[in-house]
């Protein structure tokens, strides 16, 4: 496990919400509009932040900022200059902390332009990227095992990369507490002929593969794939060495107890913090082993461990993971979160899926997983068509 590191990470101010209001969840009112009103900057927090965070506060306050030492924790409303100014003046536990403060604001500011998966890269600077979906298995709760034969799977593969996705992710393994695990083996003798078969269809897009085990994801690698989706947070201490051997590219995603089991209850003291957490810790285990940061992408684990009151705060403040400064993976497809916020069964579930994917997209997802592919493509480039450094160049049809 590598060593703890604080965390900065700048709270978003999307859907209505002000600076202050933000600020206020970690702050007295008072403070917190004092926050907002100072100055026209980020609002940062940092758990734990260390010895450096006192020495630190004053030096912000000295550069014009707002900083408080609330607790374990670090408040900060500061522009990127003024963060600059006290890191110059800063040393010791106080100057890496700085130096965090900044990169988080960078971070945000500044998202990921791309994702390496070996011998292919994802250009993450004019849209996001759709990802689609290609269940293996018998028990998917919703294609009900329609693609699981090696030709239908090609077919479908096929027909989503025609409509428009710009990843394929293969999956051998339902994670519903409704269905049980199987063994590893059974697992890659789903998964490994499918991404034979893609590798031998040469469809041009990455192939991914949705597993959380080191053996099942060597075999698929070593048969062509490119990245590996692991939706139990590194469970598996050969996984990321896996991925590392084969140069290949990784999804952390953070997840609250064990996949296929769902507890009475999932209570978050501050889910965006303790989701960021976790999917730092998880992506400098990943670093360590070797996998490139311009390989890493990053999933809050929608549904995952979570309350649907939980899931909706998190789409509420999704662009708070802006500040890990990887790739955010958007996943809410069809899940029963949605259904329940609408108590709608999966099949009637396309709007409000396609408004969730909007939701995160604006907040700075890149990486769209989905069933829906030819609708969601479709919201990523009206999405990207309303961003200013995409109107000049874009190809505009003729009236009609």
């Amino acid at each position: 496990m590598p060593a703890a590191v604080p965390n900065a990470r700048v709270l978003s101010a999307e859907h209505g919400a002000s600076v202050a209001d933000r600020l206020a969840a970690y702050l007295p009112a008072s403070l917190a509009a004092e926050g907002a009103a100072s100055i026209d900057g980020a609002a940062i927090v940092v758990d734990a932040p260390g010895g450096g965070a006192l020495e630190l506060a004053e030096l912000l306050h000295g550069a014009g900022a707002a900083a408080w030492v609330e607790g374990e924790r670090l408040v900060v409303s500061a522009t990127r200059s003024s963060l600059s100014l006290a890191a110059s003046r800063a040393a010791g536990a106080a100057g890496e902390l700085a130096a965090e403060l900044v990169r988080a604001f960078d971070s945000d500011r500044t998202p990921a332009r791309r994702l390496r998966t070996r011998d292919l890269s994802l250009d993450l600077s004019e849209r996001a990227r759709v990802m689609g979906i290609l269940n293996v298995t018998p028990d998917s709760f919703f294609d009900h095992g329609r693609y699981n034969d090696v030709d239908r799977a090609r077919a479908r593969a096929a027909e989503m990369v025609a409509l428009g996705a710009d990843i394929i992710d293969v999956g051998g393994q339902s994670y519903s507490a409704l269905n049980l695990q199987i063994a590893s083996e059974e697992e890659a003798a789903r998964v490994v002929p499918v991404v034979r078969a893609l590798v031998r269809d040469e469809l041009g897009v990455p192939l991914s593969i949705d597993t959380f085990r080191a053996g099942v994801a060597e075999r698929a690698l070593d048969a062509g794939a490119h990245l590996i989706n692991d939706c139990s947070g590194l469970s598996d201490d050969r996984l990321a060495e896996v991925v590392a051997a084969a140069d290949a590219a990784l999804v952390v995603m953070h997840l609250r107890g064990r996949l296929n089991i769902r507890d009475a209850a999932y209570p978050y003291d501050d889910a965006l913090g303790e989701i960021l957490d976790y999917l730092r810790e998880g992506t400098e285990r990943a670093v360590l082993a070797g996998i490139g940061r311009d390989s890493i992408a990053v999933d809050p684990g929608l549904e995952f461990g979570k309350e649907p009151r939980t899931d909706l705060e998190i789409l509420e403040r999704f662009g708070d993971l802006r500040s890990l400064g990887y790739p955010i993976l958007f996943a809410a497809s069809r899940k029963s979160f949605i259904g329940q916020v609408f108590d709608l069964p999966a099949s009637e579930l396309l709007v409000p899926s396609l408004a969730s994917a909007a939701i995160g997209i604006a907040a700075g997802a890149r990486l769209v997983r989905v069933h829906d592919v030819a609708e969601t493509v479709a919201v990523a480039r009206m999405l990207a068509a309303v961003r200013s450094e995409n109107r000049s160049h874009l190809v505009v049809a003729a009236r009609r």
